[in-house]
């Protein structure tokens, strides 16, 4: 019987959480769709097959574990999609955590269930956005899921976490991460807004560590946690740093949000004309919560979990920017160009 049972334990975060847990001498298993069942990688941890979408799955995959941390993804073009992968998803594993009476559920939400678009600070206090029909299915789908893990809390008992990662970074993730802005070419990102806001960057170890604790800490089910990091540069000095750091001539354009949505209005109105299935109205609230122009204020991860994101602006981006990128030989002309 394992200690913790990861669902989505492939993903970026998933990973080094299942790393976390195996250094810290638990038992591991971890659920994936397109895991083939009863395979051992290492001494400690198990990989079984299983979708969270299937009760069924969900009642075996948990079956014995003290901590379930639920990490899965989904969704597609349709509404349905996310119903069926985050709704029913964490349904189902909230199903089989009481069935098996788990003793803490934590569940990797997002700051995309907060509204983010006024400039001022907030905390856990301010809540999920009130209203998830103006956001994005991704957004929506992540408050609606939040609300499931509340209502099973208040009838049931549930003993759950919530942890809302912010922009996370890291190696293994993405180096132009959708956080930053729209990446319209490798070296091209374009900001939702000026891009001249802090910005709730934090690293892949940072939100690992969060979430440890939140398996492992007394007295804190039926709570959420933001996670933002200490250092949070704009979208401006990040993509200047990526181009210092690499050579490359990288580029941040910053964008009006009136005439991002105008854009995003003509794209709809193209595929109404063709008639093109799955086809929703584009939210602007959900534009300018992308904007992330909010300060998030993480003081209760730090005071309840004992968490301690890293302080140092040079290794964030060390382990954001650097673990991307390929040595440049010598000879370079690249270095050429830089010592001129």
């Amino acid at each position: 019987m394992p200690d913790a049972v990861v669902l989505g334990g492939g993903g970026f975060i998933g990973r080094g959480l299942v790393r976390a847990l195996l250094d810290r001498g638990q038992t591991v298993r971890v659920v994936s769709r397109s895991a083939k069942p009863g395979r051992y990688m290492e001494e400690g941890l198990s990989l079984v097959g299983g979708d969270v979408s299937s009760p069924q799955d969900m009642l075996t995959a948990v079956d014995g574990a003290s901590v379930v941390y639920q990490l899965t993804t989904g969704g597609g073009n349709d509404w349905s999609d996310f119903e069926r992968d985050f709704l029913q998803g964490v349904r189902n594993v909230a199903e089989a955590c009481l069935a098996h009476r788990v003793s803490r559920l934590v569940y990797a939400s997002s700051i995309a269930a907060l509204y983010l678009g006024d400039q001022r600070t907030i905390d856990e206090r301010a809540g999920l956005d009130p209203q998830p029909r103006k956001r994005g299915m991704y957004a929506r789908a992540k408050i609606e899921a939040e609300k499931i893990l509340t209502t099973l809390r208040a009838s049931r008992g549930l003993p759950y976490v919530v942890v809302r990662p912010g922009v996370v970074m890291g190696g293994g993730g993405l180096l132009s991460h959708s956080g930053v802005g729209y990446w319209a070419a490798d070296t091209r990102c374009l900001g939702w807004g000026g891009g001249t806001n802090p910005l709730p960057f934090v690293l892949v170890e940072d939100v690992v560590s969060a979430m440890v604790a939140a398996g492992n800490v007394a007295g804190i089910d039926g709570m959420a946690f933001n996670l933002a990091g200490d250092q949070r540069p704009t979208a401006q000095a990040f993509v200047a740093e990526i181009s210092r750091r690499s050579y490359r001539d990288f580029q941040f354009y910053p964008q009006s949000l009136i005439k991002m949505q105008a854009i995003e209005i003509f794209k709809w109105l193209m595929k109404v004309a063709a008639r093109k299935p799955g086809n929703s109205f584009p939210p602007y609230r959900d534009l300018k919560s992308r904007g992330l122009v909010s300060y998030l204020d993480c003081s209760a991860a730090k005071e309840k979990l004992g968490w301690r994101p890293n302080t140092s602006l040079e290794r964030f981006y060390v382990e954001a920017i650097d673990a991307h990128l390929k040595p440049i030989p010598p000879g370079d002309l690249r270095l050429t160009a830089r010592a001129h």
